[in-house]
């Protein structure tokens, strides 16, 4: 009988499924290949999973090196990657510090380092003393270089003022000092009063701190040439390190101070402190960390 007499005869359909029925075997479940299968598929899952994580963790380590790299750090901190640990633990990871030993910068004879070393007001308006330490040079030839840089700058405030010429350099240079211009500003403005030192280079035989003199570099009083700073004049000087502070008291009371400032890599440190109008000095006393006196300066203001 074909498919298609089975189709509309459903008596004789139901018989030849019964026989087929009767013909399959029957036997037990197969458990031992069930067991054996599933214990191989097991094992694969564990190695693939083992092997997920260990990319993950490559893969954490990794993004730590490169959003270090990418992140802002501050002076003297380097990013550092973590060898990742064979076994896991719930510990905290101890945190590494890497010391990095700043480099100097370099020392360039045709740029000068310049920083305000003090400020105030006086009749009003806001004063400024700056020191520009032009480092010193190798040749001579670069000596002139760097005196025709240091007039220029002097220059735009002092229109008369004489260039510095090539005998001038003959004579007095000395690859061992650094030169330091000293000038104020008032309300921002570069005034006409300066003046030009020489202090030593790092290192250099008049910067040790078994010296007697707390001074180091020269000075000068300005302000007062051209009346920029009125009845208020400006002392500007050159201190060893070991002065910690400058203190004037005044005849008619009162007491200024003022802390010396560090002016790129100079050991010559510079401070300023104008005059207290209608007064003259009762001591000017250079102090050392301790408060003791390191000397005594007779001469400023008086002249005044």
């Amino acid at each position: 009988m074909n498919i298609e007499e089975l189709a509309g005869d459903e008596a004789a359909a139901a018989r030849v499924l019964s026989g087929l029925a009767e013909s399959v075997e029957i036997g037990s479940a197969p458990y031992d290949r069930l067991i054996a299968g599933g214990r191989r598929r097991l094992r694969r899952r564990r190695v693939l999973s083992t092997g997920a994580a260990a990319v993950l963790v490559a893969a954490a380590v990794g993004g730590v090196a490169v959003f270090g790299g990418l992140g802002q750090k501050g002076p003297g901190v380097s990013d550092v990657a973590a060898a990742p640990s064979a076994v896991a633990t719930s510990e905290p990871a101890a945190a590494v510090t890497v010391s990095a030993t700043p480099t100097a910068p370099a020392r360039d004879p045709f740029t000068p380092v310049r920083t305000v070393v003090g400020h105030g007001t006086a009749n009003g308006r806001q004063w400024q003393a700056w020191a520009a330490l032009w480092p010193a040079t190798a040749t001579k030839e670069d000596a002139y270089r760097q005196a025709e840089l240091i007039w220029e700058d002097r220059h735009a405030a002092i229109p008369q003022l004489p260039k510095t010429t090539r005998a001038d350099i003959d004579r007095g240079w000395n690859p061992h000092v650094d030169t330091v211009n000293l000038y104020l500003t008032v309300d921002g403005q570069r005034q006409v009063d300066d003046t030009v030192h020489q202090t030593d280079v790092p290192g250099g035989p008049d910067t040790g701190a078994g010296s007697s003199s707390p001074t180091s570099g020269g000075g000068a009083m300005l302000g007062f040439k051209g009346a920029e700073m009125g009845a208020s004049p400006v002392v500007i000087e050159g201190v060893r390190p070991g002065v910690a502070k400058i203190a004037v008291t005044w005849n008619t009371g009162g007491t200024s101070e003022a802390v010396p400032v560090t002016v790129g890599d100079s050991p010559t440190r510079w401070y300023a402190v104008a005059k207290k109008p209608g007064a003259q000095p009762d001591t000017y006393t250079y102090l050392g960390a301790d408060g003791t006196a390191l000397g005594t300066n007779t001469g400023w203001f008086r002249s005044f």
